[in-house]
């Protein structure tokens, strides 16, 4: 413990997080997470300072003071609820105890992020940090987005300068990941961009991501930046941070897996102030900051468990690594062959036995990468986590399923394929190599796959279609990728890139790139029955069918209601019985059929479609389409809704937009009305009454509420752009302004909805 004189009192070490998210960044994982929880989380994690760092945004530090402002003026009013008196309290309460600094996580021009952290002045602070974020090239129309995208904005070095001459603390932002200034640096044809990206005058420090990891070699390394080697005498301020999307962090997330704290740093300050910590930054004492080798909590359990449950089909324990090079490389192999698994390397098998880690982790997962390179075919994807646990270095190797079956060791001349059976690793038998050879890749509990002659089944009674093309999956070689496309006529596999595939391949290629990540929002677009639905039907499509027959694009969901399988381009004619129930209708009541008009916009939900819904004197009348297996449109005209079947009546709705405001009048004792706002962001309709003199001019909430009682009661149909029942009555650059008539013919407009978040139906009005 250091200790100055007495004038300036003693020193005590704080723990800090520079880098937090906040709902505020386009990309946070918990949009539904208030500010005020963020708070009280760091408090939670025992943090003494914290940064708001959204992506190229201060909107999320805003919103803490735009939250108390409102509250304050309540509070004078005599407004305030005894549960928002304890909400204002709590944030007083909360800003006392942390110091919670400015900041935002800027994107260069070449991709590189950087945190520029800034002294707190509760709302005084914003326009000059607004005015920062400008001159860095962020446009004020994309201020309040939080993107992580940013065409045109200022090159790292610039970037250090207007942050640092703008007062505040530069830190090269986990430098070592694929968005850091090292590795973009890394990229340019001169060495020296390198080392002035990390040994510039305007940085303060250096952010890592994995810290202590004994993985980081060389200029990915911390301890690289001690001012030792040549060409980087000046000695950086490394530290460690969150970067954390959500509150708590979540070990099975793909990515934005850590929470608030996760990954702390500790400061030696007399107080826990800005000032105090950039006179540290820009001092010689690397004494005074330390960075906590902090256990992976998710991790370490996950560690515990695997103990309790041992071996298992896809769960490998093993003590040692050097020494079982042999054991191991079939260990690959069978787990590839498994579905893909997991080895944990420094764990005995026996739970009694104490954990002996690895003493040399980095060292024998290079040596057990060039057994695996040389022995194990074709080369199976795997990925290494090295793991504190109870004082030990275990090791965590994740193995993914081959997709190219059977994958083998070569032992000399001979080729041994191994599988999984009852938790052990052993040669495969005939039979197994038969259902390795056939088996679908990846296939879901709950899902039958198997053959029956030639006709394969995806669940009892429904079987795969006969013809069409399916996208099984996606590899990377260097910058492209390849896509694994199946014939299901021949179950034939290819592997192709988007440039040298033709015909249908191409169609499903495109088809896959576009759901791709997007499924859930796919399912409210497919006619399901069970688990088979119809995505779309079509005929007209000379690119991809030469002989104009009618195809289709068929969905397969698995027992959780969640799509699993997508088929392109199948041939009506040649699906079975199964599927017929799809292509069947029960017509609207007492309407005729006609031939749909040239030029109509329908919205379709698979071959389903409504032309328009409106309301007459006689009530809500729609324009109804079916499109048969002919692939011709029945169109139903002034349909009275109130007698529509349950089918028809679905198709009326529609999954509300991710984003924007929609405007709830409320009445209370027989004043005028209040007004609440529903967020389409987490799909709540706010408690709080607003009147329009509380609202702050130019923010989303002033503005449609002023659209509101100005312009859009009643909705003018002539000003909207139709698809169906949902339409487009504005647009600006980056936001639109949204209309969803409901089956009761009642009209929600969502204001300020963004193009980014709008996907199905809602993209397809836009793309119209």
């Amino acid at each position: 413990m250091f200790e100055t004189d007495s004038s300036s009192g003693a020193m005590r070490w704080y723990r800090m997080d520079l880098h937090l998210h906040t709902p505020a960044s386009e990309d946070y994982v918990q949009k539904e997470t208030s500010y005020l929880e963020v708070l009280q989380e760091a408090e939670r994690r025992g943090l003494d300072i914290i940064a708001i760092t959204d992506h190229n945004t201060i909107a999320g530090y805003e919103a803490i003071f735009d939250e108390i402002e409102f509250l304050e003026k309540l509070r004078q009013r005599g407004r305030l609820r005894d549960d928002e008196q304890e909400e204002l309290d709590e944030y007083h309460r909360l800003l006392k105890q942390i110091a919670v600094l400015p900041g935002f996580e800027f994107t260069t021009r070449f991709g590189a992020h950087i945190l520029g952290v800034f002294p707190p002045d509760d709302r005084t602070s914003i326009p000059q940090l607004k005015a920062v974020l400008h001159q860095l090239g962020v446009p004020y129309e994309k201020m309040s987005l939080g993107t992580t995208s940013l065409p045109g904005s200022q090159a790292y070095l610039e970037a250090y300068k207007i942050i640092n001459q703008a007062g505040g603390i530069v830190i090269g932002a986990h430098i070592n990941s694929p968005t850091g200034v090292l590795e973009i640096a890394s990229n340019m044809p001169t060495g020296t961009a390198r080392v002035s990206a990390t040994q510039n005058e305007y940085l303060h420090a250096l952010e890592f991501s994995s810290f202590h990891s004994t993985q980081l070699q060389g200029f990915s390394s911390p301890r690289w930046y001690d001012g030792s080697n040549l060409g980087y005498e000046r000695r950086m301020h490394c530290i460690q941070s969150s970067d954390a999307h959500r509150l708590v962090q979540d070990h099975d997330a793909s990515m934005h897996r850590w929470g608030i704290g996760d990954r702390p740093t500790e400061v030696l300050l007399t107080e826990a102030t800005f000032d105090g910590l950039l006179d540290l930054f820009k001092s010689n004492d690397f004494n005074r900051i330390r960075v906590p080798f902090v256990s992976d909590v998710a991790r370490y359990n996950h560690i515990a468990d695997v103990r309790s449950a041992g071996p298992s089909d896809h769960q490998i324990l093993c003590a040692g690594c050097a020494e079982n090079l042999d054991d191991l490389c079939c260990h690959v192999a069978a787990l590839s062959n498994a579905g893909g698994g997991t080895i944990f390397l420094g764990i005995d098998p026996d739970p009694e036995k104490p954990v002996t880690g690895l003493i040399d982790a980095a060292r024998e997962m290079r040596a057990f990468q060039s057994a695996v390179a040389e022995r194990v075919f074709p080369q199976p994807e795997w990925s290494v986590d090295i793991v504190p646990y109870e004082g030990q270095e275990v090791v965590q190797i994740d193995v993914q399923e081959a997709q190219r079956k059977p994958c083998y060791l070569r032992d000399n001349d001979e080729r041994k394929i191994y599988v999984r059976q009852d938790g052990a690793t052993i040669l495969a038998s005939h039979g197994d190599i038969i259902d390795l050879v056939h088996a679908e890749s990846s296939s879901a509990p709950g899902q039958e796959t198997r053959f029956n002659g030639q006709v394969k089944m995806l669940s009892t009674g429904v079987e795969q279609p006969k013809s069409g093309v399916e996208v099984a999956g996606v590899s990377l070689r260097g910058d492209r990728e390849y896509y694994r496309v199946v014939d299901l006529r021949t179950g034939r596999e290819s592997l192709v890139s988007q440039h040298t595939a033709t015909s249908v391949w191409l169609y499903a290629i495109k088809l896959h790139q576009e759901t791709r990540g997007h499924l859930a929002d796919l399912e409210h677009q497919v006619r399901w029955r069970d688990q088979i639905g119809l995505l779309r039907i079509y005929r007209e499509n000379e690119v991809y069918d030469q002989h104009n027959r009618v195809k289709c694009d068929l969905v397969f969901r698995n027992g959780e209601g969640h799509i699993e399988r997508i088929f392109h381009a199948v041939a009506v004619s040649w699906i079975s019985s199964a599927w017929d129930a799809l292509f069947d209708f029960d017509p609207p009541a007492g309407i005729d059929a006609e031939p749909l008009p040239s030029g109509r916009q329908v919205r379709w939900r698979g071959n389903m479609g409504i032309e328009s819904l409106v309301r007459t004197d006689d009530g809500l009348r729609g324009n109804l389409v079916f499109r048969n297996r002919q692939g011709r449109d029945l169109f139903f005209q002034n349909v009275p809704c109130e007698k529509l079947q349950p089918e028809w009546q679905q198709l009326l709705t529609v999954p509300l937009p991710r984003s924007g405001l929609e405007v709830v009048e409320v009445f209370e004792n027989g004043t005028d009305p209040l007004f609440k706002f529903h967020n389409l962001g987490n799909q709540h309709v706010e408690s709080r009454l607003w009147q329009p003199d509380l609202l702050k001019e130019g923010s989303l909430r002033h503005y449609a509420l002023r659209m509101h009682l100005d312009q859009d009661r009643p909705i003018d149909d002539s000003q909207v752009s139709w698809l169906g029942n949902i339409g487009c009555l504005r647009r600006s650059f980056t936001t639109t302004d949204l209309v969803y008539r409901d089956p009761n013919g009642i009209d929600h407009i969502y204001y300020g909805a963004r193009w980014d978040d709008l996907t199905g139906e809602w993209q397809e009005l836009i793309n119209t």
